[in-house]
């Protein structure tokens, strides 16, 4: 059920409806990510998977609803009670998504070329039969 379709409009991008996976405009898997700005702390949305390697794909889609200004306040609150900083520790758990959003992508390619490659073989073998044939049919014909 693989029914991957992308274009440049604001639309999700949805590789099925059964797995729930996100595409970005690139065609990479677009990986849930988390904000953790002042404005929409905790706050999750799907961005393009090499935003942070300066891609101009620029997809990006809220999952949450902006929250009410007293739970912003709270999990203000909560996170300066932490010793560590949550965007230091977030922004590394958003690279290891964006590293797996990658290898996702990454990995159907090699599956796609491994494919490319056995078909190459038998179209490789073929031809070299092929050229045994009309080399023996040839020599055959001039012995004659």
């Amino acid at each position: 059920m693989e029914d991957k379709s992308f274009s440049s409009g604001s639309h999700s991008y949805k590789k099925s409806e059964v797995d729930g996976e996100y595409y970005c405009y690139c065609g990479l898997p677009s990986p849930r990510r988390t904000s953790w700005t002042r404005l929409n702390p905790g706050r999750r949305f799907h961005g393009c998977g090499r935003y942070r390697e300066g891609s101009k794909c620029q997809y990006f889609k809220w999952i949450d609803r902006k929250f009410s200004d007293r739970a912003t306040e709270v999990i203000l609150e909560l996170l300066e009670g932490r010793n560590q900083p949550p965007p230091m520790l977030m922004d590394e758990l958003e690279d290891v998504d964006s590293m797996q959003a990658q290898m996702k992508g990454l990995t159907s390619l090699v599956d796609h070329l491994k494919r490319e490659v056995s078909r190459l073989k038998i179209e490789r073998n073929f031809y070299r039969a092929l050229i045994v044939f009309l080399f023996s049919w040839v020599v055959y014909s001039n012995v004659k």
